[in-house]
């Protein structure tokens, strides 16, 4: 059940750019867990579908993080998948890579970063790697 304040009957986009916007800019709310919140996932899901992004100047960097931070709390750690959900195929991901992809955003999760090489190799490191000398 979700802990959204009472008040007046309002469009689901509302409450969602509410939600993004609070999430954010690192307010949370009641139903955030230790590294993950499914009320900010589903305002991301509600953003994304309605391709409409908070108003003001900031919108898209509000959903850029809130869609950043779904996008680190799930990535997979192994084989079962997402951490939270455990699946294999998270739409969570899919939700959130659209966003950044649609925003030409080419943010990687900081466990993904760590995996990168800081130099390119040369072609004699590569062979010796792979083993092609």
């Amino acid at each position: 059940m979700s802990m959204l304040p009472e008040s007046t009957p309002g469009p689901a986009i509302s409450w969602a750019h509410r939600i993004i916007t609070d999430h954010a800019e690192g307010r949370g709310c009641a139903e955030c867990r230790a590294r993950w919140c499914p009320t900010a996932e589903w305002a991301l899901w509600v953003v994304v579908t309605d391709h409409l992004p908070p108003p003001g100047d900031d919108g898209k960097r509000l959903v850029t993080t809130v869609a950043r931070q779904v996008l680190t709390n799930h990535w997979p750690y192994g084989v079962d998948g997402c951490r939270p959900c455990a699946l294999p195929d998270c739409t969570r991901i899919q939700v959130a890579t659209c966003w950044l992809q649609a925003v030409r955003d080419d943010y990687l999760p900081p466990a993904v970063q760590a995996l990168r090489p800081t130099v390119v190799p040369t072609d004699e490191e590569l062979r010796r790697i792979t083993g092609l000398e």
